[in-house]
């Protein structure tokens, strides 16, 4: 198998993909036999499908948010290390200072 062959097999879809790349034909957008039928179907299943679009992005944005979360709070933990490193450090200064040389 072809290296791009293979990097066809595993090439992810980004997280955030649009609706228009579920589209049958993504040439002309067209939205597939039933929905170009029209017709109280026709709108449900577009109503359908925002739907699970929209709950997708939700589900899509709460993973972001806590990831967001976890990161500030490694960052705020960091900054805490810091802070303590750099109080240890002006001790040690103070007190060479304080030494009778």
């Amino acid at each position: 198998m072809s290296l791009t062959r293979m990097s066809l097999f595993t090439r992810r879809i980004p997280a955030m993909a649009s609706r228009a790349m579920y589209c049958s034909d993504p040439k002309t957008g067209g939205a597939g036999a039933i929905r170009e039928g029209g017709g109280s179907f026709a709108k449900r299943e577009a109503a359908l499908e925002d739907q699970y679009f929209r709950k997708l992005q939700g589900e899509q944005l709460k993973k972001l948010k806590g990831h967001m979360e976890e990161e500030i709070q490694h960052h705020e933990k960091e900054i805490e290390r810091h802070q303590k490193a750099i109080s240890k450090l002006k001790k040690r200064h103070s007190d060479l200072d304080s030494k009778p040389t």
